[in-house]
């Protein structure tokens, strides 16, 4: 994943109520405690970009998440001009598709829910992807693009998260 430079990090989790939970990112520790719902939240220090880091969450059981850019994170949302994805247009950007080695350009795709009022946790299956040949064909054209030209400007990690549904 990517997360956003030089301000304070919001991170927030469930656990058994009353549990205590210790969050340790870059080098700096933070600790919360559940309430009685069991949701528990901290803030993490600003941190410069760069990366790649660790955050390990543990309570009665550990978490441990790897490879976390710190740097610009941008939300890209819009209809079918914005969903329009790399692989959709794999003749026009060959070159550029073949090419793709950004490691410090990553997109989380947010899956389209199709049922506005539903309740079900669907939002769970997106995922942060790398802008490598492997994986660039689901990333949204112009995201890309914007995101590759802000990397390029700024030499800076890029997270784009990608919330578009065409014709709403």
């Amino acid at each position: 994943m990517v997360v956003q430079r030089d301000t304070k990090l919001r991170i927030w989790g469930w656990a058994a109520p009353g549990e205590k939970v210790k969050i340790t990112f870059n080098g700096k520790t933070s600790n919360a405690t559940t309430g009685p719902d069991g949701k528990w939240f901290t803030w993490l220090s600003p941190t410069k970009a760069g990366g790649p880091y660790e955050m390990n969450i543990v309570a009665s059981n550990a978490i441990s998440l790897k490879n976390i850019l710190v740097g610009d994170v941008w939300l890209c949302s819009g209809q079918s001009n914005m969903v329009h994805y790399m692989d959709l247009h794999k003749e026009r950007y060959a070159s550029e598709i073949a090419a793709a080695n950004h490691t410090a350009i990553r997109q989380f795709l947010v899956p389209t829910a199709t049922d506005l009022e539903s309740t079900s946790d669907d939002f769970t299956k997106g995922a942060w992807k790398t802008a490598t040949a492997k994986d660039i064909g689901r990333f949204s054209v112009v995201a890309y693009f914007f995101a590759r030209a802000l990397h390029e400007k700024y030499q800076v990690p890029i997270g784009i998260i990608n919330s578009s549904v065409g014709g709403t």
